[in-house]
């Protein structure tokens, strides 16, 4: 069973230091046995980057309605009136995502970014400055937190997640000039003025930038991208808890992945 001093050794040998400002996906179930839960791991990443860190999360929202307005100009009746607003500060993660951001999200000093689908957690003394603002139409590009992460010189943090979780990749795809780059038009409920109001916005399509990486079956531009930047040995490896475990810096993947996608579809405005 690991507790937070070995965690937190683990993520030193990793490479994690004092002030870095880092991006989490975690598995707590290929981490192991925790001595005190997901309190152990979080305090361990804390712990390693002081008071001058920041760690961030992407939580999204478990009653999110991407799905159910993706396409629709006007929000079908039956969604509009009975889904709930969108409440930074209560509402849950998107389950999908693991446990650990659902733990990082009800920390008391954590701060919560106002895109409902696209939203993201944060501790640390920036991290009202990473998570806003976050608007509509623009969940991962320029003036998203995954920007914000960028300028801090961030760090993608992996413990037993594998490489489709690399959420920075997805401001590469924003980002690359591209042609036939795929957009969705969805909406979502807000809480403007104290009232319930459904906004609309159109976005890249983070589920298949282009059209041969949207079907069902097979990795998406993220995925592919991400195993080849992985090949190359640019990251730090280690273990965390029993979790094999990836540190990385964001902006060269981010680099990387916008030249990969450039290289293969380049020829066009993005």
């Amino acid at each position: 069973m690991s507790g937070s001093r070995d965690l937190e050794r683990q993520l030193s040998e990793l490479g994690l230091a004092s002030g870095d400002t880092v991006m989490t996906h975690v598995s707590l179930r290929a981490v192991g046995p925790l001595g005190d839960g997901p309190a152990s791991l979080l305090e361990a990443i804390l712990a390693c980057i002081g008071a001058a860190g920041n760690l961030m999360a992407f939580v999204s929202w478990r009653d999110s309605p991407y799905e159910e307005t993706l396409g629709w100009a006007t929000v079908p009746d039956a969604v509009r009136d009975s889904w709930p607003a969108f409440d930074p500060e209560h509402a849950p993660s998107y389950p999908g995502f693991g446990a650990f951001n659902e733990f990082i999200r009800k920390h008391p000093d954590c701060r919560r970014s106002p895109h409902p689908d696209a939203s993201m957690a944060a501790i640390g003394p920036d991290a009202a400055w990473l998570v806003a603002p976050h608007r509509m139409g623009s969940a991962y590009g320029p003036g998203s937190p995954l920007e914000r992460l960028l300028h801090k010189g961030g760090k993608v943090l992996s413990i037993g997640a594998g490489p489709d979780a690399v959420t920075v990749l997805h401001y590469a795809e924003a980002v690359a000039r591209i042609p036939g780059k795929r957009r969705v038009v969805y909406s979502m409920p807000l809480l403007v003025d104290g009232e319930r109001r459904w906004v609309t916005a159109s976005d890249w399509d983070s589920n298949g930038i282009l059209d041969e990486y949207a079907g069902p079956e097979g990795p998406d531009a993220v995925e592919r991208a991400a195993r080849d930047y992985l090949a190359l040995g640019r990251h730090r490896e280690g273990m965390v808890g029993r979790a094999a475990a990836r540190l990385i810096d964001a902006n060269d993947i981010v680099r990387f992945g916008q030249a990969w996608l450039e290289g293969r579809h380049g020829g066009g405005p993005a």
